[in-house]
Formats: structure tokens, sequence, C-alpha cells
């Protein structure tokens, strides 16, 4: 009998939650007035694309020569 108490456990756990998020779901938005959508501005201009940072220059660095070995 001990066995199936996990069982029962769970099974009215899940009952509880069938019952518990439905009602949570509805008091959550069952609201006295409307929804309020804050405002956000998505309007981009050009020129706030073009304040990017400076292009980076890259110098090459130095490059070595082989020397000549020196012939016996």
């Amino acid at each position: 009998m001990r066995r199936e108490w996990g069982a029962v456990t769970f099974i009215i756990a899940v009952v509880v939650g069938m019952v518990v998020v439905p009602l949570a779901l509805y008091f959550t938005n069952a609201g006295p007035g409307p929804l309020t959508i804050p405002s956000v501005n998505t309007v981009s201009s050009a020129a706030s694309g073009s304040r990017t940072s400076p292009a980076r220059t890259t110098s090459p660095s130095p490059s070595k020569s082989p020397s000549p070995s020196p012939s016996k």
C-alpha cells in the first residue's frame, strides 16, 4: 500500500493543478480596466544609423625576409 502513495500524490497534484492554473489565469486577466500598453518609440532615423564606430585600419606587420645562409 505504501508504494501507491506516490502515484496517488501525483494524481492529486495534477488534478489540483488542473483546477488552480485556469482559475489563476482567469482572475489575472479579469482586471477592472483595459490593458495599458506602454508606448515604445520604434522610429529610427538615418542619422542614428550612420553613427558607427570609425573603421579600424590595420597596418601590415613587417614580414621577415629570409636572410641568405652563409655558404661554406
